[in-house]
């Protein structure tokens, strides 16, 4: 009989940091320039919401280059599964400086929004952030004409 190795699964939960009241996605952004460890390459965080709309964890879920980060929907709602997260907002940086949306962004934005709707966790938004300025494509009115392409 062939044996296989499992692995056993265990959550640890980091430090708490004091958390931003998110009412906006400027807000988002404040907290993930706090704690982006820097801006040379892109992140891509995650920011998990409970079902009062308050913040309870946030991941870096990704790290890729300086133009360039893989954002995949498992490592984005795994986490989200683990925390009994309701919604999710997705951000990542732009070492760049420019806050312009590319069709990879588009992309991943209606990638991680689909898998959300089979999960039953709803992406509230997706934001580019720079050193100094932010997309939002809920704030833009894009989020919903992304995810219905």
């Amino acid at each position: 009989m062939e044996t296989t190795n499992i692995r056993e699964v265990n959550i640890n939960y980091g430090k708490a940091v004091q958390g931003p009241i998110i009412k906006e996605a400027t807000n988002v952004v404040d907290f993930l320039r706090s704690i982006a460890p820097n801006n040379s390459q892109e992140h891509v965080f995650a920011v998990y919401i409970d079902g009062k709309n308050a913040p309870i964890g946030y991941s870096i879920v990704s790290t890729g280059t300086a133009n360039s980060c893989p954002i995949h929907p498992r490592e984005i709602y795994q986490r989200a599964v683990c925390l009994g997260a309701r919604a999710v907002i997705m951000a990542h940086n732009h070492p760049s400086g420019s806050c312009k949306r590319s069709s990879e962004d588009d992309k991943a934005t209606r990638d991680i929004a689909a898998a959300g709707r089979i999960l039953g966790i709803t992406l509230l938004d997706h934001v580019i952030f720079t050193d100094d300025d932010f997309f939002s494509y809920q704030g833009t009115g894009k989020l919903e004409e992304v995810c219905k392409a």
